[in-house]
């Protein structure tokens, strides 16, 4: 079921404008989380010269740099082992755990997890993943971590996997389970609502009636509840029946669950901005405000727009009481320093 509204959907949201990220361009694919109070973001890539359609080169990063409360954005001195950008980025506890992404050179298969001292980042190493992996979902669930989608290589096409690493026993490594009961994808969004993951959107390729290729913007969803056994994880996955008003590929890492369990959708990919094939002239991210509620399994489209550009590639992290979106891209190869705040 979907419903509209306007006032009483615009009421309920409060933005806020942090500090913007340092360098003045801003990143797609960033890596993010929450460690020893702080906000942490790594990584992700630019075009620090000319846009793609003008022959402009993008560039992977591996700078870290920390915002902690009341102080300003500040370069930390560790780095990321090499560039990256486009993976997964989880807070479990105290840490921030990286997994996969790509660079310039190669897809990544290495994990690795961050944590915050006050002073610098410590780092340990977890398991690798059992392939390269780039554009997935990711999310923590019951001290598992779950990775979904994504594709293994920049000429691969999107895949349908789904690996968990449980954290209680990382050494263990990661195991592959049954995935969705839908279409691969790349750049599927997800969220944990009480004992379930939800998954999301993202896109695929399709041919059209020429033998053309396109983007194909996936507006399903399913839920996934992990139950441990003796022999490892049985995955429970379910179809979410009323599919999505409009697609949200890769609208954040993470989708937000207000404080009245709602599910807000802010950005992403639909299917009619997948269409625009001049990036000069394409005319940004969608900006409507969609809303799912689980307990009754109905859509919300408000009725209005957030007040900054919404974006795509980026990371979402809850932090001081808010859902943080992260720079990212809000048009074709056009990124924003902005981190924006909203309760």
């Amino acid at each position: 079921m979907l419903t509209i509204t306007k006032l009483a959907a615009q009421d309920t949201l409060q933005w806020a404008a942090l500090p913007e990220l340092p360098g003045g361009k801003g990143w797609a694919g960033m890596y993010a989380g929450v460690s020893g109070g702080a906000l942490i973001c790594m990584g992700g890539a630019n075009f620090p010269g000319q846009m793609p359609w003008q022959g402009g080169k993008k560039v992977w990063y591996d700078d870290i740099y920390v915002l902690e409360p009341g102080k300003s954005w500040a370069k930390a001195e560790q780095k990321l082992p090499h560039p990256a950008a486009y993976g997964v980025s989880v807070t479990c506890g105290n840490k921030i755990i990286l997994a996969g992404g790509s660079n310039e050179k190669e897809h990544l298969n290495t994990v690795t997890a961050y944590e915050w001292n006050g002073k610098k980042l410590e780092q340990t190493s977890y398991p690798s993943l059992p392939q390269p992996l780039a554009n997935m979902a990711g999310a923590v669930l019951d001290d598992a971590m779950v990775v979904a989608g994504g594709s293994n290589s920049a000429a691969g096409g999107a895949i349908k996997k789904c690996y968990v690493l449980d954290l209680r026993r990382p050494q263990q490594g990661w195991a592959e389970i049954t995935p969705w009961p839908g279409p691969e994808r790349i750049f599927p969004v997800c969220a944990v609502y009480k004992d379930a993951m939800y998954m999301f959107s993202g896109e695929t390729t399709r041919l059209n009636s020429k033998g053309e290729k396109f983007r194909h913007i996936l507006q399903d969803g399913y839920t996934l509840r992990l139950h441990r056994t003796a022999n490892g994880w049985a995955p429970e996955w379910k179809k979410i029946p009323v599919p999505m008003p409009r697609g949200a590929s890769a609208a954040g890492g993470t989708v937000p669950v207000l404080q009245d369990g709602r599910f807000l959708f802010w950005g992403g990919v639909d299917a009619v901005t997948a269409r625009y094939k001049d990036p000069a002239t394409h005319p940004g991210i969608v900006r409507n405000i969609l809303y799912y509620a689980p307990e009754t399994e109905t859509w919300e489209l408000a009725g209005y727009e957030a007040a900054f550009p919404s974006r795509v590639t980026l990371p979402v992290v809850y932090w001081q009481g808010r859902w943080i979106y992260i720079s990212g891209e809000i048009k074709p190869g056009v990124r924003t320093p902005a981190v924006i705040g909203v309760k």
